[in-house]
């Protein structure tokens, strides 16, 4: 293990360089490298013999299927695109034409192809001549399409709102979901478009400059030059932008004012020309609007709150929540962002600046970069009433009600270089960089009751942190393609380095019951605490045909990560006023290390209905951890584990696919969870790291079923995900009935809680759903249902008995979306959850409760100019107790008038919550307690904006 440690850079950075360089003696000392050839053709119809312009054209080379060129015909129907020599399949598909498929061999330079002609589909004829409507979607592959066209929106609908209205895609408070999985990237034309934040690019490209939505499966940046599947693909959804809106500026500035002093500002430019693109973004307003990614946000969610003021310690696995309030919509506002409020509960200011360029140099290099810039504020007032387990018998209750505020600077940058040398050699270079300051405040009032009546501690205390921090990554990928069967060799680097610094201070007035009194204690306590990570890992492999349908894949991984937290607390002294007084108990230095080698070997089979990939690896594992405060304590362990994967693929014909995935992968515990020093940030909710932890080992399993009938534009998804997790990082949770001594020292007192992680076994979910849609002709609409089910099983322990947290949740809905006009847009919603909490210890407080959401959105452009636009939803919570149990009305209206002879411009009065009625409520279930919370949230205000949409297109 010592010698792995010290050994490790020179072994992380030797692989790579090692075969960078051989590769270059290799060109030097005479390699062949094969020169492009320019394929060139047209596509007409069949019918009339007229150009096609727009058509997609696609190359997929024979023998080798992860090189695949595309493009797609200029405005006369010809097309030119450069690839290596060597047969390919050339595959030409247009909306409402049958695809036409044929084999080609590209030897000379140029090779003319010829015309291809393609016929209009029957089918597609009859729908169009009966509904007026484009097919709404089709399946190439794993891909499914959606034509923008098949969805109409109002003029000035955004991305977001046209994908609303597509069937197995959801947007909510939580993010976008496709398929029943969360969103990751958002790509335009295949690019990054502000990193990984998805909503950007969703709310900000106008619906009417796109030709395509496609939703899949994007592998890692590795993956996609192997062709091997390696476990890290994201749902990505790739907006496809029409040709004639690819050149040119395009985008909207506004400003807005309303009472309570209520204001809005921002702009959103894009400056399009083919390859070159720049977008600039910013804003400013105190009605909750955000853009934010988790990055920007990671000092900032839990600022306003104490660590262990919301749950303590331990693993959020399986955790149930019912929430609502924190948005007027799910994910959004009224219209075109006017009034998108965020899902951070309380009241938010935000003040942010985002710059986004991405360009093609000389046909070799690729380059989208970004930088944001945010400064956030939050104030939020929050009451929690928490219900836990201790037998068959009791229960004890926590309940809290606090006032906190916060305020987030955030500095992120993000780039993404890929240098495409030749066909055969590609480096790919992925920097980013963040940089945040933080400071926050709280005060909360809190209880300890026994049976909801019998009191056991109270606790009054304020709580300040600040907090620096900054983050460094960088990855280098290299791929040399050794000949045209599939041969190559890929090698990459990754590293990390992250450095945190608080300060906190904190003063709390505890009273613990002691028989017939009450004792007090007084906490007056500063920390300063330091947390710095560094990470570093190789990846090497290579991948070998055997024969022309499959692929031998040889890989070897070393990966290093070091981590060193400190925490120093020190108690004021009453004489000095000074923090001089040691606190052994709740300071820290620790030490740990993690370091793995797998090797492992795959296989892939390629038919011509299916695509099977198998691999197993084997990992050798290292944890080591040096605790020096609050006592000396050193670990060194090893895991052996062995790691198979399997990806199935079956293509019934080009509508219908079926995709099975099982996987597995290993989880190291973090420094906090190992670091045995107790937080008592909040004094009645005191909680702890555990050196003892192991690694955990989780299965996952997920099948998918599609099909497309884009004749009829009907579309069926069916999907199943499972995992079970053994050594999971739960929680162990005691609740003192007497004064306790900890085993690291510290004295518990009565009525008080104490949490720390431990490895328990047994963690699983399920998860089923189902979605159709269909049109609805004699209204001219669309259709979309769906229905789910899902299962949890979380384990906890509570007072040293183990309680079995079970949730079964039921849920169901259905969406009408209009495809009238672009004058005329609504969208009618219903969706329903049910839901059945079980536990171990007392099966007879299991609880079950009940949540819908009944939405109505209208927009209508009418007379000259004018534009009426309403949200209405209804809220219904019952089974939260009779304190959070709702039942309201959120209703947003808006009118507008369209301005100047372009109406490009508008001026609009709007009124957010016009009944007054928000509110913000939830139910959190976890595998120790059940939690109802209500959080104050932005009520009924009114506002003038005007705004300027800017579209300038040029061919």
């Amino acid at each position: 293990m010592n010698f792995m440690k010290k050994n490790f850079l020179f072994i992380a950075f030797i692989i790579p360089a090692s075969v960078v360089f051989s590769q270059s003696q290799r060109g030097q000392s005479g390699q062949i490298t094969q020169e492009p050839v320019t394929i060139q053709g047209s596509v007409k119809d069949q019918a009339d013999k007229t150009p096609l312009p727009g058509a997609h054209i696609s190359l997929r080379h024979m023998r080798d299927t992860t090189r695949v060129y595309n493009t797609v015909t200029d405005t006369k129907g010809n097309f030119s695109i450069k690839a290596l020599r060597g047969s390919y399949l050339m595959r030409v598909s247009f909306i409402g034409y049958q695809s036409v498929e044929k084999t080609i061999r590209a030897i000379q330079d140029p090779t003319d192809v010829g015309e291809t002609f393609i016929s209009q589909s029957d089918k597609m004829l009859e729908e169009v001549r009966i509904a007026g409507q484009a097919s709404t979607a089709i399946l190439k592959g794993d891909t499914v399409q959606f034509h923008a066209a098949a969805f109409k929106t109002n003029p000035d609908a955004s991305a977001e709102d046209l994908i609303r209205k597509m069937p197995g895609i959801t947007v909510d408070a939580s993010g976008v979901k496709a398929q029943g999985e969360d969103v990751r990237k958002v790509l335009v034309d295949g690019r990054e478009f502000f990193g990984d934040d998805p909503s950007i690019a969703l709310r900000n490209l106008p619906a009417d400059m796109i030709e395509r939505i496609q939703v899949y499966d994007r592998m890692s940046d590795q993956a996609q030059l192997t062709g091997f599947d390696d476990g890290q693909a994201v749902k990505t959804i790739n907006i496809v932008t029409r040709l004639d809106r690819r050149t040119g500026q395009f985008g909207r500035i506004y400003s807005g004012y309303g009472d309570a002093d209520r204001y809005q500002a921002g702009l959103s430019t894009n400056i399009f020309k083919n390859d070159t693109r720049i977008s600039i973004l910013g804003m400013s307003n105190n009605i909750n609007q955000q853009n934010f990614t988790s990055e920007d946000l990671s000092g900032f969610m839990s600022s306003g709150r104490r660590p262990g003021m919301g749950s303590g310690t331990g693993s959020g696995a399986g955790m149930r929540r019912v929430a609502g309030g924190a948005t007027p919509l799910p994910g959004g506002g009224v219209d075109r962002g006017e009034f998108i409020i965020g899902q951070r509960p309380g009241f938010n200011t935000t003040h942010s600046l985002g710059i986004n360029y991405t360009d093609v140099w000389k046909e070799k290099v690729n380059v989208n970069s970004s930088y944001f810039f945010n400064i956030a504020k939050n104030d939020t007032e929050q009451f929690i009433d928490r219900q836990y387990f201790l037998d068959e018998t009791a229960s004890q209750y926590y309940s809290e009600s606090s006032l906190s505020g916060s305020r987030n600077q955030n500095h992120r940058f993000s780039a993404r270089i890929e240098y495409k040398i030749n066909d055969d050699n590609t480096l790919l270079i992925t920097p980013r960089f963040s940089i945040q300051n933080t400071e926050s405040n709280s005060f909360s009032d809190a209880r300890n009751t026994l049976d909801a009546s019998q009191l056991l501690s109270q606790s009054a205390t304020g709580y300040d942190r600040f907090w620096d921090g900054y983050t460094f990554s960088t990855g280098l990928l290299y791929r040399l393609r050794i000949n045209e069967a599939g041969r190559s060799l890929t090698t990459n680097i990754n590293a990390n380095l992250n450095n945190n610094e608080y300060l906190y201070f904190l003063d709390a007035l505890s009273s613990y019951y002691e028989g017939p009194v009450f004792v007090d204690d007084l906490i007056d306590q500063k920390s300063n605490s330091n947390t710095q990570t560094m990470g570093v890992s190789s990846n090497l492999t290579y991948t070998e045909p055997l024969g022309e349908k499959s692929l031998l894949q040889l890989s070897y991984n070393i990966s290093y990560s070091d981590n060193n937290s400190d925490r120093i607390t020190n108690s004021r002294d009453i004489l000095t006023g000074v923090y001089s007084s040691f606190e052994n108990d709740l300071s820290s230095e620790l030490t740990n290390g993690y370091i793995t080698n797998r090797v492992g070997i795959g296989y892939r089979l390629r038919g011509e209905k299916y695509n099977l990939q198998t691999d197993i690896s084997f990992q050798h594992a290292g944890l080591s951890a040096d605790q020096r405060i609050p006592y000396a304590i050193q670990i060194d362990r090893n895991f052996r584990t062995i790691l198979p994967m399997l990806m199935y693929t079956y293509n019934y014909s080009r509508s219908r696919n079926l995709r099975i995935t099982y996987r597995t992968f290993t989880n190291a515990p973090s420094v906090n969870q190992l670091q045995d020093v107790v937080d008592n940030s909040n004094p009645l909710l005191l909680s702890s790291g555990n050196p003892a932890l192991k690694q955990s080992y989780s299965h996952f399993f997920m099948t998918r079923y599609s099909n497309i009938d884009a004749a009829n534009s009907r579309t069926f998804f069916a999907f199943l995900f499972g995992n079970l997790t053994n050594n999971y990082i739960g929680s162990y949770t005691l609740l003192a009935q007497q004064d306790t001594l900890l085993p690291n020292g510290y004295l518990l007192p009565k009525g008080a809680q104490f949490t720390q992680p431990v490895n328990m076994n047994g963690l699983g979910n399920i998860r089923g759903m189902l979605t159709y849609g269909f049109p609805f002709r004699a209204i001219k609409s669309n259709i979309n249902l769906t229905t789910g089910i899902s299962y949890s099983r979380v384990p906890g322990i509570i007072n040293d008995v183990t309680n079995l947290s079970n949730n079964y949740t039921v849920n169901g809905g259905a969406t009408l979306s209009s495809n009238i006009s672009e004058n005329v847009d609504f969208t009618v919603s219903y969706n329903a959850t049910y839901n059945m909490a079980e536990n171990s210890i007392r099966t007879q407080l299991n609880s079950n409760y009940f949540y819908h959401l009944t939405g109505i959105k209208f927009n209508w452009i009418f007379g000259n100019g004018w534009v009426l636009r309403n949200d209405v939803n209804n809220l219904l919570y019952t089974g939260l107790g009779e304190d959070f149990n709702e039942n309201y009305w959120l209703w947003n209206m808006n009118i507008g008038r369209k301005m100047f002879a372009d109406k490009q411009a508008e001026l609009t009065f709007g009124v957010y919550d016009l009944l007054d009625q928000n509110k913000s409520v939830s139910r959190n279930i976890t595998n120790t307690y059940v939690e109802d919370s209500r959080t104050n949230i932005l009520n009924r205000f009114f506002m003038l904006t005007f705004t300027y949409n800017i579209k300038h297109f040029s061919l």
